[in-house]
């Protein structure tokens, strides 16, 4: 027993003496400032520039920091390691022309006399985006397409006017999709103003776009009329446990949904009957999201829509109405079996809405899928639920 306690006590010295060489290797150990860097070369982007130099050579060096102004006049470091040679001024506004502090800092907390470098750079990512920017008159509110070459972190702000006439954040859609698109529902049709600006993480933000639209009048279809129907030549299929077609309108994203089996033929159709005649303006598909699906497995990835005001149609798709052919949009982009928080809220809660654009809206009741392929490549298509939306005649 008295030898364990010696060894604790000997452990123990050990372990503070270690501490005690630790904290004296973090002190200064001169008073000179390390050299600053050379050759450098500025490559101006958008909303930033990219300096590449040389590194001095000083064997305490610790870092290489640029120093710089946001346009709304906070300071910023950007720091990178002895090691690197480059460093990414970033967070930058309007296109205009410069100054950046270049400092370096070695170990002993010295820091080299300010080194001022030019840059010029283009204007950040948000103002080609608000350029770009599609602003279109949609059901029940309007619809906002936009591009994102870059991939940039941005926030796409819809405002309203209050009762003051003061424009007021309504909504606010964050995203780094290449390619975008969002909806402001819930508004009557009639004469609406709203507003568009896109901002970014730095605080940036381009004008306001203000116009004057009128919602597109629509309807949600009432799902308790739904049903399952069949016409010839179409049978009616479905998984074991429960995956029944009355899944798709029980108001529920748990499972079960909507499911054939793994044996089931792709491109395959199934069918259903609105209980309801109506011009369609658009619809939502939800995605399953448990066991991992989201984006994978058997949820739908392209189909096309076909619609009847009548019965008396067949597995003829000549005795059909063409409504869309559609491709499931994933936000992220990333590869099979990734997905993000944004793929999630799109797909799996809000809904993927789809938009029936004919130039004349014929009336349908029953309605034909065809599905042509699934995310995942499985046999076994799945949908959690549908929402149709249009003018109920």
């Amino acid at each position: 027993m008295k030898d364990i306690k010696v060894l604790m006590w000997i452990a123990a010295l050990i372990l503070i003496s270690g501490c005690k060489e630790a904290e004296r290797g973090q002190t200064p150990i001169d008073n000179i400032p390390p050299a600053n860097v050379s050759d450098i070369v500025v490559t101006n982007l958008e909303g930033g520039a990219t300096l590449s130099y040389t590194i001095p050579d000083d064997e305490d060096l610790l870092y290489v920091k640029a120093i710089y102004r946001l346009d709304d006049g906070t300071m910023m470091e950007q720091k990178a390691s002895a090691y690197a040679s480059e460093l990414l001024v970033e967070g930058l506004g309007r296109s205009r022309q410069q100054t950046v502090q270049i400092v370096t800092g070695d170990r002993s907390k010295n820091e080299s006399s300010p080194l001022e470098v030019i840059i010029h750079p283009l204007d950040a990512p948000i103002y080609t985006i608000a350029r770009q920017l599609i602003v279109k008159e949609d059901f029940g509110g309007i619809r906002i397409d936009w591009e994102n070459p870059l991939e940039a972190q941005i926030a796409i702000v819809v405002t309203k006017p209050d009762e003051r006439n003061n424009m007021v954040d309504a909504e606010t859609f964050y995203t780094h999709a290449r390619i975008g698109k969002a909806n402001v529902r819930g508004y009557e049709s009639v004469e609406q103003t709203f507003g568009v600006h896109v901002r970014d993480r730095w605080g940036n933000r381009t004008d306001t776009l203000i116009a004057t639209y009128i919602p597109i009048f629509e309807q949600r279809l009432d799902k308790s009329k739904f049903q399952r129907w069949n016409p010839s030549g179409i049978p009616y299929i479905q998984l074991d446990n429960n995956w029944t077609i009355d899944k798709l309108w029980n108001n529920s994203l748990n499972d079960p949904g909507f499911s054939w089996p793994l044996t089931a033929v792709i491109p395959g159709s199934f069918t259903l009957d609105l209980g309801q005649t109506a011009k369609l303006g658009r619809f939502k598909l939800y995605q399953r999201t448990s066991q991992a699906q989201l984006y994978t497995g058997g949820n739908v990835k392209k189909f096309k829509l076909y619609g009847s005001s009548h019965p008396g149609v067949s597995a003829d798709i000549d005795s059909w109405i063409f409504l869309g052919d559609y491709s499931s949009y994933k936000p992220s982009g990333l590869p099979l079996g990734e997905t993000s928080p944004e793929d999630l809220a799109y797909a799996g809660v809000a809904g993927e809405d789809y938009f029936i654009e004919l130039d004349e809206m014929p009336e349908v009741r029953y309605l034909r899928f065809l599905i042509e392929s699934t995310w995942g490549g499985s046999r076994a298509m799945q949908i959690m639920e549908v929402d149709f939306y249009g003018e109920i005649k």
